[in-house]
């Protein structure tokens, strides 16, 4: 038996345990993944406040569906899609507006101005964007849903998925920009 099939096999046995009240298969399954999770939730949210509130949603969310994991993906796939979930539905109560592009942000700007920033300073960046902007980035750049998957989680239109991209994208750049100090 392969070792992705024995840990597959190991989180399915877990994961059943956990759900028939079993407070150290519980366990096991949170230090397995509580890392991952929690930094989901913090590139969604963009602060630790936040943060904070929907990885304990997304825990408890996680509790109450155990019983619906039947093993057929990874565990932590499946895990992902529930905090995942939450925190659009958290970002969706903030109402994400769509944002008009303006002007100055119509710019040409070089996809090179990526390649000098290390992954966590593109992080910290992605969280300095409003909620839109974030959320479509991380749903499509990092996540890597398509715009048919992100306009059916966001409840707009594909369309609408590749112009908010579009505008989250130059959002991004110009705020690497301006951090970069050039215009």
């Amino acid at each position: 038996m392969e070792r992705n099939q024995r840990n597959k096999l190991n989180f399915t046995d877990l994961a059943k345990a956990a759900a028939g009240g079993d407070e150290e298969a519980f366990k096991q399954l949170y230090e397995a993944i509580s890392g991952k999770m929690y930094s989901i939730c913090l590139r969604y949210a963009g602060n630790k406040t936040d943060a904070n509130d929907w990885y304990q949603d997304g825990f408890i969310k996680l509790i109450n569906n155990l019983s619906y994991f039947r093993g057929d993906g990874s565990f932590e796939g499946w895990a992902r899609k529930v905090f995942i979930g939450i925190c659009i539905d958290n970002i969706k109560k903030k109402i994400i507006p769509v944002i008009p592009i303006e002007a100055d942000l119509n710019v040409a700007i070089s996809d090179s101005i990526y390649d000098k920033l290390s992954l966590d300073d593109l992080f910290k960046v992605i969280q300095q964007l409003p909620d839109f902007a974030r959320t479509i980035i991380n749903l499509s750049l990092v996540e890597g849903y398509s715009h048919k998957e992100i306009a059916e989680i966001l409840s707009i239109t594909e369309e609408g998925s590749r112009s908010q991209l579009f505008r989250a994208r130059q959002l991004m750049k110009k705020t690497i920009q301006f951090q970069n100090g050039t215009k």
